[in-house]
């Protein structure tokens, strides 16, 4: 009795106390478990002070931003997150951080000062999105919170590229605050545009928090533009957002077929057994967070491949774990009638989503490799060819099977890409070691 009830959870903490890693982990994850939970327990609040259809327009304009701030970053934090580590100096640093900068504000201003100017942005989101209309009332504010989105994710992976989690931890824990009490309290007082408040008190905050934590950022700048550095950068980048595009494909196929094949009551089944899904890629984005910089930061490969696969063999059996767990509380909640009866129909799907999930995880650990050979115009061919197949198989599996069409379909397809990015990060090894082994 003693052993279970003192020896191992002694030896627990004295394993957390040893390792770094773990420390760094738990302490982002759990702010990301609080900003994850806040979304939910909050819903009540915002129900209350918005109608339906103007929580369901925040919404929408939220997903535009977020799709938009996904591909407008040009994949400049991953050039900022692979060398960073590979300069020594303080100057070296500086300049490359300046110029990464430098090059995302005027990326920036070429491609959203036309769009801007000749309302192109508008064009783009009928063809996008069903609900464009809703979009020109509120084009002002979705402008606006476009760049302050993209400069507050290149801060964040500033923040974890240089292992500053105490700061990203805070960073993200007052915007979590201030933005919901803000927000809440605005309309609670005023009784103008809900939505216009919503967002615009949001991203106002967002702005004074970036403001006031940028400063040891903008403290490492040294502001000398560095031409080769910018080529490199955008060498890197650019790949990645050609990557983020396919993702879209991919990743929103599936719900955008099951939207035009299927019935309201498929979408609702699909969207409530994916929320529950979600809860692996939100503990795996904490993992990966913490595991990139010290995974690019590496330059033994071989300690890296070590390392990645006890990562990843530990992954799988927690996130199996996991998954389990989910399906079951699922289960229990619709048995006790907390999730209504009409929802059985996501019980039999969710397996399929987490698995889904497991596999991304996988894959995104594999597409590391490319990050770190700098190899990322790999990244955008198999984003290229996976997506022409997520295409193929929501036209062909959706109208046939409903929402097991949808979830058939992209666990398919994140397959492909997990088996791709394996065998990559397989062939860039092995020629790794055959050009060490010819210079040796």
């Amino acid at each position: 009795m003693k052993f279970l009830g003192n020896t191992v959870p002694t030896s627990l903490a004295n394993t957390y106390r040893r390792n770094l890693f773990l420390q760094k982990f738990a302490g982002v994850l759990g702010v990301d478990i609080l900003v994850k939970a806040s979304a939910f327990l909050l819903i009540p609040l915002y129900l209350r002070l918005m109608s339906q259809d103007e929580f369901g327009l925040y919404n929408y304009l939220l997903s535009i931003v977020q799709t938009f701030s996904l591909v407008l970053n040009f994949g400049l934090y991953i050039p900022q997150s692979k060398l960073y580590h590979t300069y020594h100096t303080e100057k070296e640093r500086g300049r490359l951080l300046f110029t990464i900068a430098a090059t995302l504000f005027l990326a920036l201003l070429v491609i959203l000062l036309p769009l801007i100017l000749f309302g192109w942005d508008a064009n783009l989101i009928g063809l996008l999105f069903k609900n464009s209309q809703s979009y020109r009332s509120y084009r002002v504010v979705v402008l606006a919170a476009l760049p302050i989105t993209i400069a507050s994710f290149i801060l964040t992976n500033f923040f974890y590229t240089s292992e500053k989690i105490r700061q990203v931890k805070t960073y993200n824990l007052y915007r979590v605050i201030f933005v919901n009490i803000l927000a809440l309290s605005t309309l609670f007082i005023l009784k103008s545009d809900p939505v216009q408040i919503r967002l615009g008190v949001s991203y106002a905050v967002e702005v004074v928090l970036f403001i006031f934590f940028a400063h040891s950022y903008l403290k490492e700048w040294v502001p000398q533009f560095d031409w080769r550095l910018m080529k490199n950068s955008l060498k890197m980048g650019l790949p990645v957002m050609l990557s983020a595009l396919f993702g879209i494909v991919i990743n929103f196929s599936d719900k955008f077929f099951l939207e035009r094949f299927g019935s309201l009551k498929d979408l609702s089944n699909y969207y409530l057994a994916f929320s529950f899904a979600s809860i692996i890629p939100l503990i795996f984005t904490s993992l990966q967070n913490v595991w990139f910089p010290q995974f690019l930061k590496e330059q033994d490969l071989g300690k890296n491949i070590q390392n990645s696969k006890k990562l990843s063999k530990k992954m799988v059996i927690l996130f199996a774990g996991l998954a389990l767990c989910i399906w079951l509380l699922f289960c229990c909640l619709l048995w006790k009638g907390i999730i209504p009866h009409k929802y059985n129909q996501a019980a039999l799907i969710l397996p399929l989503l987490l698995v889904t999930q497991i596999i991304v995880s996988l894959a995104t650990l594999f597409n590391n490799y490319l990050v770190y050979f700098e190899k990322t115009q790999f990244i955008s061919y198999a984003g290229l060819f996976v997506s022409l197949i997520s295409l193929t198989l929501g036209m062909w599996l959706i109208p046939q099977w409903g929402v097991y069409g949808a979830a058939v379909s992209s666990l398919l397809a994140n397959t492909v890409y997990l088996v791709i990015y394996y065998y990559l990060s397989l062939t860039f090894k092995k020629k790794y070691f055959e050009r060490l082994a010819v210079q040796q």
